[in-house]
């Protein structure tokens, strides 16, 4: 899942609205001295020109922490929003500042979707449950997992949620026979400029079985694309522990060092946040962060956390870092690396780059 920025000021002011009409809780920070405050607040107005929100009864009490000089990062999980203001003003145990002229969204797909340009005229041909008319009609956008076309208006009745569909071949895919799918959504088409189209519909599809791979090429793009099925990892190296072979180890450590061990604890819960980043956090966290650090401070870290860090790294970073995780390290070595990471973890939440939560996710296809 990626972090895409809005700049267009008609999408953000409806964004921050749509958050006000509904009174929903939204939360933000603010770090000081390496010292991270969390509160939560409610909108209580948004215009074009200005927002103000007003702490929950259950953070109010913290209102006089805030320091009117550090910056706030505003974060809405549910909907995957996030911004940042460093200039605001403390009035009537509230908080006013400009709207914001840059959002952070969180893309919620599961794995990146390809875009078509409608002049490519990439086709689908299938037919629907109980029928074998072939129905042929124009691909929007491709993923492993699903993809869309656009159909009249006035077929709509056809395209129920949870219809299924038999796809006979799409342009420049190879599939299995009668590849099914069901529809999962049904939307008025949005073409760039115009705005919505009465006319037409666009039917987002997901594949009962994910496809092995799907390649993409379309007008000015520079080079072909191909998106591949994740294959898991080599399992000749140590991949982490499972809960049984964790409450052994740690009983291990916590006979000889107890303190040691409530240390490890607890960091491999902090630790274990990390299963909630995003494919560009994934990206800098590999970037930044000392792969030899990084194999020791999760090295006792659980099979899931490993399988989902992995899980979007190139074929040679993953060999590189299960090479240097196979090698066993001292207790106190583990401890000392993760504190490291913990300290690395902390600064990037802090400067708004990592958001860990798992209420941050609602994936789609």
């Amino acid at each position: 899942m990626k972090l895409w920025s809005s700049f267009d000021q008609d999408y953000i002011l409806k964004r921050l609205t749509s958050l006000y009409e509904e009174g929903v809780t939204i939360n933000f920070w603010q770090s000081n001295d390496d010292v991270r405050e969390d509160y939560q607040a409610k909108f209580t107005g948004v215009t074009s020109e200005k927002c103000s929100i007003k702490l929950t009864a259950e953070t109010a009490p913290l209102y006089t922490r805030i320091a009117p000089l550090s910056p706030i990062f505003f974060h809405y999980p549910a909907g995957d929003l996030i911004f940042k203001k460093d200039i605001f003003k403390l009035e009537n145990g509230g908080i006013s500042f400009k709207t914001p002229s840059e959002i952070r969204c969180r893309d919620r797909r599961s794995v990146e979707r390809f875009n078509y340009k409608y002049p490519d005229y990439k086709n689908i041909s299938y037919t629907l449950e109980d029928s074998e008319e072939i129905i042929n009609d124009i691909i929007i956008d491709i993923s492993l997992r699903g993809l869309a076309f656009v159909i009249d208006a006035k077929k709509k009745d056809k395209y129920q949620l949870g219809t299924k569909i038999y796809i006979r071949s799409i342009t420049d895919q190879e599939l299995p026979t009668k590849h099914e799918a069901k529809v999962a959504s049904v939307n008025r088409y949005h073409v760039k400029g115009e705005g919505l189209q009465n006319h037409l519909l666009r039917i987002g599809l997901e594949f009962t079985q994910t496809l092995e791979s799907v390649t993409y090429d379309s007008i000015g793009s520079l080079v072909k694309k191909r998106q591949n099925k994740l294959k898991g990892f080599d399992t000749k190296f140590f991949n982490g522990l499972n809960p049984d072979d964790y409450e052994k180890q740690l009983a291990v450590i916590y006979s000889k060092n107890p303190q040691l061990a409530a240390n490890i604890n607890e960091s491999v819960e902090d630790i274990d946040r990390l299963r909630y980043m995003t494919i560009d956090m994934k990206r800098e966290f590999f970037l930044e962060f000392s792969l030899d650090l990084m194999a020791c401070a999760l090295r006792m870290s659980s099979k899931e956390l490993i399988n989902e860090l992995l899980s979007e790294v190139t074929d040679g970073v993953r060999e590189e870092f299960l090479e240097k995780y196979d090698q066993p390290k001292p207790a106190s070595a583990i401890n000392k690396a993760q504190d490291e990471l913990r300290k690395f973890i902390r600064e990037k939440e802090k400067d708004g780059s990592f958001v860990l939560s798992p209420k941050s996710f609602v994936k789609y296809v």
